[in-house]
């Protein structure tokens, strides 16, 4: 695994532990990390077995970190994501939404595959989204460009992403240019 990879999925799994419970993974494959987030919001009358509503939102973040993306890859990384993300889900009353987003870190990425990228989606409905619903997001870190590649869900974490890890990458890419 390249220096600058180790790097920042050091610092994004630092970074994630203020709002996630941070799961390291080491099973071998591209996955290093399953980052859970779960939270509840409701509005009760004096006595909280009054309760008005309730609103629970969850995520499951996956961080893969892998030397190039490729179409294969990326087909696989999605088939995980969804595979061990969807019966992790509990759809009821108080459920409002659950994403599953996939963060990929990755030394350089096929033109081909970062395009197949954005055209990612995945959406669930449960019940007519009286129960919820669930929405796939994705984002690829290439590190040879320092470009956040999203699909269209994964929008919203494409700034955290670029905010954690901008300042690395331009780091490292100016200290690879004075060496050269």
């Amino acid at each position: 695994m390249s220096e600058l990879r180790d790097t920042l999925l050091a610092r994004l799994s630092e970074a994630y532990t203020a709002y996630f419970d941070v799961e390291p993974v080491q099973d071998g494959s591209p996955l290093k990390a399953l980052c859970a987030y779960h939270s509840r919001g409701s509005q009760y009358v004096l006595i909280k077995k009054a309760e008005l509503w309730a609103a629970e939102t969850h995520e499951y973040l996956y961080l893969y970190s892998l030397p190039r993306l490729d179409f294969t890859s990326l087909v696989e990384l999605q088939a995980r994501t969804l595979e061990d993300g969807m019966p992790r889900i509990r759809p009821h009353s108080q459920h409002m939404c659950t994403y599953l987003s996939a963060v990929v870190l990755c030394d350089q990425a096929d033109p081909d595959a970062l395009a197949q990228l954005q055209k990612l989606k995945k959406h669930r409905d449960f019940k007519l989204s009286l129960h919820g619903w669930m929405e796939f997001r994705i984002a690829a870190v290439d590190l040879s460009t320092g470009e956040i590649t999203v699909n269209r869900a994964g929008r919203a974490i494409q700034k955290d992403l670029k905010r954690l890890t901008g300042s690395i990458i331009s780091a490292y890419h100016l200290g690879e240019e004075k060496t050269q």
